[in-house]
Order: structure tokens, then C-alpha cells, then sequence
């Protein structure tokens, strides 16, 4: 008998797991139709039901580039200069004319050899030519130029280049120093590389996505896995009734944060989120098209060689001063300043604050708000080492994104935040991204009189579309103004753009550095007006005799933070 009951309760398990079995079958056969369905009929962007040939239409357009923004000056569409680089005529629409090459261009000196002395101005030409060895009949290439010596002394600085929309360049250096110098004039975009970024690369998008995770979601009953989604930022217009919305128009203006609905047409909150790399890569790849040949190794960040390498400069034994007065105009045509021993000297602003004990002084009974990305996450952590304080109390959540440091002795605390929308594979609680508009409208008349703002949104929008970038910054700026409103004497610091690393392909055209330039000349135009510091470090970082990194050494990063300095305490 207790066999018999035994074989009967095996069978009915048998049968409940055999049914459990079937019901999960139909269950995830029914939600893959559904899901199946739900991509088919709502055109979702979803890259492995449809496969790209061409560009798709739904994500890859120039639609965007019709979005205005109000009564904003179009950088992109006007002759662009500025130190270090710089003039690149973008009006420019001649014929093609071959491709500008290195290897055949050429600079030659034109100040006479008994004008070269310390505190001179050097003026050099560049001629560009194709490979052909015909003349370019116009410009619009972007070409960076350095001036250095390692012996007996580290020095350098940056130059200046003036297009003059003939093919060729006058390039202007300060000569700080005496002695040997190594010129160095790069190639970094042929012009017509340039067009493509300008005209077209810049202009449509989506380029970045974003993997999310849904708040309480999971595939079906037999997984334990949450459900992904991909989300991009998408103008309003463009927006589907099928796209989960998370608008933040303060923040954002005409763009709108989106992502796909969950497998059973459902919106919910965000849980997780991080960039998808893959799919931001495939879609930036699929924009450049056959463009890629402009920017082929031969045609990419390639030094002049044809030109003076070295020249002498002579000791006429003057000081700089009398000539540093001219030279803090910043619409001068000279650089931004010089290193000398790894110091930074500047032409802009010439108070440097080094001595720790001042700067305690400076920032006691302060809150500094350093809001923006990795670099900016750089300040944070080299403002300690600039304090020479020790035992602060140190709070973080995840320390890519959001930290901060109190020292009792003085009573300055100092706080990190990330912006929302990072490019970066940090999984993280979407909560934890506050947009920088609402952290500004928050502080009170009552904390402002002691709070110090720093912001620096730049290094991750080189993907973003010209309209949906600076859209955001005009409604930082709207942010800005209110706060200033509320606190003239708030001291606001606009930190800018450098150059950085190109270690892959899509990179030279995915976030270039003459997007990158583009970007710091628009946070220029739009960041001025009384009380708001546009700190320009692009030709800082430029001259700096290493490699260039997104992320530039620490000697850099406390130079940056000194003229900062200088400027908040020595208001």
C-alpha cells in the first residue's frame, strides 16, 4: 500500500511540474509575441529586429538641426578663433579641391631673425596643400600649434592661428622664454572633415543611448531578471505616444528623455541606468558613412614637418611685465598665458593663490558646489591636497557621481555632483542624477551669501546634437540668472573644454576635438554677463608638455583650480 501511495503522490507531482512546466512555456511564448508585436507595430528602435543598412530614419536624421534655439548665435555657421587653434571659416562652400595634406603643407618664419627675443611676438605662415601638391584655394582646416623647450627648462605655450580663407595661416607665439625652441604645428581635421562634423555630424542624433532598468519589472515569472530598456534624448516634436517621457523642460527645453515601454506597454519609474556603448558606437559609426576617410591616419592630428623645427630665441635681458599688460585682452592674438616648470603663468588673470594658509582664509565659512563631470570631479579631488588639511569628513554614495568633504577646522565643505545623462558604464540609481537647474534654484538667499559655484558641463556632449546642447546650457544659463538675482555676490565659475585622447576609430569623429573646441567657444558666448567667470583652459591643457588625456595630470587640474581661486578670493 505504501508503495501504491507513494507511486500515485510521484505521479501528481508529476503532473503539477509537468503543468507548471507548460504554463511557463505558454507564458514566455505569449510575452515574446507580445513583445514581438509591440516592436513591429510602435517602430522601435531596436537594433537586432531591424538591421541597419542605411542610415534609419527614425533615430538618424537632420531633423534636428531645424530645431532653433531662440535668438541663439549659430557658432557653427560663422568663422570660429580663438587661442591655440583657431580660426576656421565655416562659411567657406568652394568646390572640392582635394584634401589638405601634412605631409605636402608648410610654415615658414616671417619675423626677422633679430626680432626674436624673449617677450617678442613670432609670426609664422602656414600654406596648406593637397596631395597633389596644389595649394588649397581656401580654408577651414583646424590646426593646433605649440611652442616648447625641455632644456634647460621645461617651457611651452600654445599659439595662436588666424585663418585667412585663402589656404593659408599666420600662426602668432609668445615668447616667454629665452633659448631653443621646438614648434610644432598640427593637422589635427583636413576642412573637409571639418564640414562633416560641423554641417552634419553635430547636427543629427540621436548618437548616445542609455540601458535602464524599470523600478519592480521583471521579464516573466521564470526569471529573476530585471527588464532592460533603451532610452536617448529625443526633441518633443519627435517624441511617439509609445516612448516612456521623463521631461524635465527646466533642464532640458525642447528635449525630452525617453525611453522604450516595458515588454507589456507599461511606463514606470527608472531604477538603474547606464550607457550602452554598443548601440552609441554602432549609430555614431553609421553617421559617418564613407566620411571616415577624412579622417584616415594620414589625414588625422599629423605634424607639419615641412617648416623650422627649432629656433633660437635670445635672453635681450627685459622683464615680461611690460609687455603681460597687453596681452590680457583674451581677443588679443596671443595665448593665454605659458608653463614654466610645470606652472601655469596667465595673461588673463594674473593673481595666482598658492600658499595654502591664504587659501584656508579664502574659503572659510564656504560651500563649494563643484557641478559637472569627470574633470570636474578632478578639482574635488585636489582641492584637499591645495588646502593641506587632513581628517575632513567624507560622505559619498558612489564616488563617481556624488561626494563630498567637510573641514570643521575652517567650517568649508565642498560637494561633487555628477550631471544626469553621464556616458559612462558606471551602473547607477537613476535618483542619485539631479539636474544642475534645480540644484541652482534651490539655493536660498540665506545660503548663498557663502556658497561658491563651479560648473562644467562639456566633456559628454560631444555626442549630443548641436540644438540639444546648447539648449541645455541656455537653460543652465536661465538657472544661473535667477540665482544671480537672488545673490549678486555668488561667485559662478564656467570651467571650459580641452582637448583629449583619440584611442579608437569612432571617437575621431564621435566626440572630436573640434566639437569639443566648438563646444568651449559656446559656453563663452552664452555664459557672460556681471558676476559669472568663464575660466578658459583649453590652451592651458593644449601646451602642457604630456599626452593628452580627458583626464590631464594633476599638475594641470591644481593650476586650473588656482586661477579659480584667484578669482574667488580676489573678487
Amino acid at each position: 500500500m505504501a508503495t501504491e501511495s507513494a507511486k500515485r503522490l510521484k505521479s501528481r507531482r508529476g503532473g503539477k511540474l509537468r503543468f507548471l512546466l507548460l504554463f511557463q512555456i505558454i507564458l514566455g511564448l505569449l510575452v515574446s509575441v507580445t513583445g514581438l508585436w509591440y516592436l513591429v507595430t510602435t517602430d522601435a528602435h531596436i537594433l537586432v529586429l531591424k538591421p541597419i543598412k542605411k542610415m534609419p530614419s527614425q533615430f538618424y536624421s537632420t531633423k534636428h538641426a531645424n530645431h532653433s534655439t531662440n535668438n541663439l548665435t549659430d557658432t557653427g555657421r560663422k568663422p570660429v578663433s580663438g587661442p591655440g587653434t583657431r580660426a576656421v571659416d565655416t562659411t567657406n562652400k568652394t568646390a572640392d579641391s582635394g584634401i589638405t595634406s601634412a605631409a605636402f603643407s608648410c610654415y615658414r618664419l616671417v619675423t626677422p631673425q633679430e626680432q626674436i627675443t624673449k617677450g617678442s611676438l613670432l609670426h609664422f605662415i602656414i600654406e596648406a596643400h593637397d596631395e597633389s601638391q596644389q595649394p588649397m584655394p581656401s580654408g577651414g582646416d583646424f590646426l593646433l600649434a605649440t611652442m616648447s623647450t625641455t632644456n634647460p627648462y621645461k617651457a611651452s605655450t600654445a599659439g595662436r592661428i588666424v585663418d585667412h580663407n585663402n589656404g593659408t595661416y599666420s600662426v602668432y607665439f609668445y615668447a616667454a622664454w629665452s633659448g631653443n625652441v621646438e614648434i610644432n604645428v598640427t593637422l589635427v581635421n583636413p576642412s573637409k572633415a571639418v564640414r562633416f562634423l560641423r554641417d552634419t555630424m553635430w547636427n543629427i542624433g540621436p548618437k548616445v543611448f542609455w540601458s535602464a532598468t524599470f523600478q519592480n519589472m521583471t521579464i516573466a515569472l521564470f526569471s529573476n531578471k530585471t527588464f532592460d530598456t533603451n532610452c536617448w534624448v529625443e526633441h518633443w516634436k519627435d517624441v511617439t505616444s509609445f516612448d516612456c517621457k521623463y521631461p524635465a523642460p527646466n533642464a532640458l527645453g525642447d528635449y525630452v528623455f525617453v525611453c522604450h515601454q516595458a515588454v507589456d506597454g507599461l511606463c514606470r519609474p527608472l531604477d538603474v541606468i547606464e550607457m550602452d556603448a554598443k548601440m552609441s558606437n554602432k549609430f555614431t559609426d553609421e553617421a559617418a558613412g564613407e566620411n571616415t576617410r577624412y579622417f584616415e591616419r594620414k589625414y588625422f592630428n599629423q605634424r607639419l614637418l615641412k617648416g623650422p623645427q627649432v629656433i633660437a630665441v635670445s635672453d635681450n635681458n627685459t622683464t615680461l611685465a611690460t609687455n603681460i599688460a597687453n596681452l590680457v585682452d583674451q581677443s588679443s592674438k596671443l595665448s593665454h598665458g605659458y608653463w614654466m616648470n610645470k606652472k601655469w603663468t596667465s595673461f588673463v588673470y594674473t593673481n595666482h593663490w598658492t600658499d595654502a594658509s591664504d587659501i584656508q582664509n579664502c574659503l572659510r565659512n564656504k560651500h563649494m558646489l563643484l557641478l559637472g563631470d569627470s574633470t570636474t570631479r578632478q578639482w574635488a579631488e585636489n582641492l584637499s591636497e591645495l588646502l593641506d588639511l587632513v581628517n575632513g569628513i567624507y560622505r559619498e554614495e558612489i564616488r563617481e557621481l556624488f561626494f563630498e568633504n567637510e573641514f570643521p577646522q575652517i567650517n568649508f565643505t565642498y560637494t561633487f555632483r555628477f550631471h544626469p545623462h553621464a556616458i559612462t558604464a558606471k551602473r547607477a540609481p537613476y535618483r542619485l542624477y539631479r539636474y544642475f537647474v534645480d540644484i541652482l534654484d534651490s539655493i536660498s538667499s540665506y545660503e548663498c551669501a557663502n556658497t561658491i559655484v563651479v560648473l562644467s558641463p562639456w566633456a559628454h556632449f560631444a555626442q549630443w546634437t548641436r540644438d540639444s546642447y546648447t539648449q541645455r546650457l541656455v537653460k543652465l544659463k536661465e538657472a544661473v540668472d535667477r540665482l544671480k538675482k537672488r545673490c549678486p555676490a555668488t561667485p559662478i565659475i564656467v570651467k571650459g573644454s580641452h582637448i583629449r585622447e583619440h584611442y579608437t576609430e569612432t571617437s575621431k569623429w564621435g566626440w572630436s576635438d573640434y566639437v569639443l573646441l566648438q563646444i568651449n567657444i559656446l559656453m563663452k558666448e552664452i555664459f557672460t554677463g556681471k558676476g559669472i567667470w568663464f575660466l578658459d583652459v583649453w590652451d592651458m591643457n593644449l601646451s602642457y608638455l604630456s599626452t593628452k588625456f580627458i583626464h590631464m595630470p594633476n599638475a594641470v587640474v591644481q593650476e586650473e583650480l588656482k586661477l579659480a581661486l584667484a578669482y574667488v578670493c580676489k573678487r
